[in-house]
């Protein structure tokens, strides 16, 4: 399933990643990890002593130790005990190298070969029967398929854990193990399959003494934000205040954010002086501790507060400190000023990853920044809220990224994953048909695999700097194509109309085009970083600029776009951008030198496996158009028009089905040009 980065993105910054649970140093102790203690320097020399099994030894011992620290050195050292032959021989050994190499990989944010090592050391922990080494490469799977997007495969090898759950001898084990599954579930937003786990922890923490206050407090922080997500705010609140009273009877700082849970509670139930009043104090927490996640997330509500409560400046200065918690997150990769707080705010340093860390500080200032411009625009700041809007959208450009990456990442996880699974299926369907043919068929497939690979590198090294040649073509048209769009005199055209409109005293005009502008700048912007765009957003993009130019044009044209219903405007794509450039053409070179009132026809239909765009226009035609351009400006060329089928020929080349375009001149019966009609064909499927 393809689950949102919601899911996975949605591993808040209030995630206190249970996994390290049993490293807590005790029942009252600060939520930290304890840090594993080892002589490293007795390790380095036994890895250059002369006896290989010692030598072994201390290179296994050193990739593990520095798996998180140091993953790159991590990675050297487990390479260099692999190239022994004795390395083998040892499972135990073996064990932990693939174990290490895994996490060191979880840590680079290469999550598919993390995922290939850590199902390595997993199946050979099950062989040896090694539970513990079993348990922590579940462990790290579920981590990793977490982070790369994969929810229903990290609540799959979770729940592998199960039978441990049966067969623990304590509760303490067991209260563990109830609250790793239930935030599991809680992360891939199965909140209420969460809630019964940490229930049933709830309820064996208050009959076991071993079992610490900070682990209590953080499972009712768990049920709090579940419940919350459930939108059961009595509940929530209840959990929240639970876990609040332990927050701070025991001082555990990283557990601070639980009041910004209290204070949301109370604005979902209309209570709007205590949410004020738990805001203003997890705010003066974040300040004292220099949890920036939190500061940005609680000036974010206290923003959001204000501006309901027609408190603008102290909006204002809400969401600017919002926007620059957010920012100081993304680019720290940090959630505290203090480092060794930033550390501590994880159970496990599994869970220490920079890419959530950039997620989590750029969402509340993308919210920020657009609440700041909805603010400017009410107020007629048009330039502040230009300002403000231009920086959202910036910062959406830099998430998106993230998350194309995210997405690449899930899909070689998961095909990681896959070959892992189908390896297993065809090794156990060789076993049954012998020894001798289990080895025939490796050797076979050992030798088309070395072919495959072989072949499969070069016409990779081929076809890359193929795509690399293309795609250096396609963005320098890109830019050319963008810089045509964003044609300086329709801008100031444009800003000029909506202000004539404001000193005019028009304020529902004025706001009404200076929304479509908005739109049609962000469209510009976003799908100028894309290859192809949905229909749906080209016909969104064509009408907004037919607003504005009607608008600059006055009573100088009418335009009629016509959607096909057969057509599905949501699936099917096409280059960005691609109608605009002949509709430019239509209103500077044809209806501009027409007498009369003009009309620009937009058309889209479906026929044969392809769908048709058409651009007609009824003006002086083209040429007419460049008779009159001729004598008025002899240097001037169409350049998007140029751009546009450079663009197409780009594209064309790497693809099968080709997007044709056609440009017919439309003639009366004395032959004179009486307008111009341009036809795009594109594949259904490209």
């Amino acid at each position: 399933m393809h689950q949102s980065f919601a899911q996975v993105r949605s591993l808040f910054p209030f995630i206190f990643a249970l996994w390290g649970l049993s490293s807590w140093c005790g029942a009252d102790a600060q939520v930290y990890y304890m840090p594993e203690q080892v002589d490293t320097a007795v390790l380095l020399i036994k890895a250059r002593s002369r006896i290989t099994p010692e030598r072994i030894d201390a290179l296994a011992e050193l990739a593990y130790f520095f798996r998180q620290k140091e993953p790159e050195r991590s990675i050297l050292y487990a390479i260099e005990a692999l190239k022994y032959e004795d390395c083998g021989k040892d499972i135990n050994r073996l064990i932990k190298i693939y174990y290490a190499r895994g996490a060191a990989f979880h840590h680079l944010g290469n999550y598919p070969e993390s995922v290939r090592w850590s199902l390595d050391a997993l199946d050979l922990a099950d062989k040896a029967g090694d539970r513990l080494m079993w348990f922590r490469s579940i462990e790290s799977l579920v981590l990793t398929y977490l982070y790369s997007n994969n929810g229903e495969l990290a609540l799959k090898y979770a729940f592998m854990a199960m039978p441990m759950l049966a067969a623990a001898k304590s509760n303490t084990k067991k209260f563990d193990l109830l609250i790793r599954l239930g935030w599991v579930c809680k992360q891939t937003e199965n909140y209420g399959q969460a809630i019964p786990y940490f229930k049933e922890a709830d309820q064996l923490s208050r009959v076991c003494d071993s079992i610490g206050s900070a682990s209590r407090a953080l499972n009712a922080l768990h049920l709090g934000t579940c419940y919350y997500a459930l939108e059961s705010y009595d509940s929530a609140l209840f959990f929240y205040r639970q876990c609040d009273k332990m927050r701070a009877a025991n001082r555990i700082e990283v557990l601070d954010r639980t009041v910004t849970g209290i204070g949301k509670c109370f604005m979902n139930k209309n209570s709007p002086d205590s949410a004020l009043y738990y805001f203003q104090i997890s705010r003066k927490l974040s300040e004292l501790s220099g949890d920036m996640e939190n500061m940005a997330t609680v000036s974010l509500e206290l923003g959001n507060f204000y501006r309901g409560a027609g408190l603008i400046s102290e909006a204002l200065e809400s969401y600017r400190r919002a926007i620059s918690a957010g920012h100081w997150i993304a680019i720290n990769h940090a959630f505290y000023q203090d480092q060794r707080r930033n550390i501590d705010f994880w159970f496990t340093p599994s869970q220490n990853v920079p890419e959530f860390y950039e997620i989590s500080g750029y969402k509340p200032a993308i919210a920020a920044h657009r609440s700041i411009y909805e603010i400017y625009r009410d107020q007629g700041d048009y330039r502040g809220a230009l300002e403000n809007l231009e920086e959202a959208v910036s910062i959406e450009k830099l998430l998106e990224k993230i998350y194309r990456r995210s997405e690449v990442m899930q899909l070689n996880t998961r095909y990681e994953t896959s070959y892992k699974d189908q390896k297993i299926a065809m090794l156990k369907a060789e076993s049954e048909q012998g020894v001798l043919k289990i080895k025939q068929s490796r050797l076979v497939i050992f030798l088309l695999s070395g072919l495959i690979i072989l072949g499969l590198m070069i016409f990779l090294f081929l076809f890359r700097q193929k795509v690399i040649k293309a795609g250096q073509q396609s963005i320098m048209l890109q830019q050319r194509l963008l810089r045509s769009q964003m044609n300086p005199h329709f801008i100031y055209n444009s800003l000029s109309c909506i202000q004539s409109f404001i000193l005019s005293h028009e304020p529902e005009l004025a706001n009404k085009y200076l929304a479509h502008f908005a739109r049609l700048m962000r469209n510009i912007l976003k799908s100028s970083a894309q290859e192809f765009v949905t229909l749906e957003e080209e016909i969104v993009t064509i009408e907004n600029y037919l607003e504005l130019q009607r608008v600059r044009f006055a009573d100088k044209f009418d335009f009629r776009v016509e959607v096909d219903e057969k057509l599905d405007t949501g699936l099917l794509t096409l280059p960005p951008m691609m109608a605009q450039p002949f509709i430019e053409n239509s209103i500077e070179h044809g209806i501009k030198h027409k007498e009369t009132k003009g009309l620009i026809e937009i058309r889209f239909w479906q026929s044969n496996g392809s769908f048709y765009c058409e651009i007609r226009d009824d003006g002086v035609g083209r040429e007419k158009a460049m008779e009159i351009q001729m004598k008025s400006d002899a240097k001037h060329r169409s350049v998007a028009t140029t751009i546009t089928r450079e663009r197409l020929a780009v594209i064309n080349r790497k693809r099968k089905h080709k997007i044709s375009l056609g440009i017919i001149d439309l003639k009366d019966d004395a032959g004179e040009g009486v307008g111009t009609r341009v036809v795009f064909e594109v594949p259904m499927r490209l």
